[in-house]
């Protein structure tokens, strides 16, 4: 699946409004806990999420992660493309193969926890882990370039 190109379009769309309108209860009731912040932090800037087809390149420079496409928070974000993920696991993104990002949040009001991306290329298992948090996943730098 291919998300926008910046910037982001001003008409509307399935997809802009799931994005602008996280299902935040249905959500919360997959996890059995609040919403954690760091998603609400995520999606309070929909705008910014409309701007995909980027690498996220890790501050030593030794990964280079391809984003496509922001998943919108809700059922899409518990089943990825119907592909099931670990229990009190969120997928955000996806990358060129549709291959969901996830991440499994901590107990704490934050939530953050660790990134796995899942999907045949990905390890003998078709999993690897991909950054230690997801604030450390998104603070990776940017690159347009392809």
């Amino acid at each position: 699946m291919s998300g926008f190109y910046e910037p982001p379009p001003r008409s509307t769309s399935e997809f802009r409004e799931r994005i602008y309108h996280p299902r935040w209860d249905t959500i919360q009731s997959a996890l059995g806990r609040p919403v954690p912040e760091i998603l609400r932090q995520l999606y309070s800037a929909p705008d910014a999420l409309l701007r995909s087809h980027f690498y996220l390149v890790a501050p030593d420079g030794t990964r280079r992660m391809w984003l496509d496409l922001f998943l919108p928070m809700d059922d899409e974000a518990l089943r990825p493309y119907g592909r099931s993920l670990p229990p009190g696991a969120v997928a955000f993104a996806d990358d060129e193969h549709g291959d969901p990002y996830y991440f499994v949040p901590d107990g704490s009001v934050y939530g953050d926890g660790p990134v796995f991306i899942r999907g045949p290329a990905h390890g003998p298992e078709g999993e690897e882990q991909v950054a230690g948090s997801l604030a450390e996943f998104l603070s990776w730098s940017r690159d347009y370039a392809h």
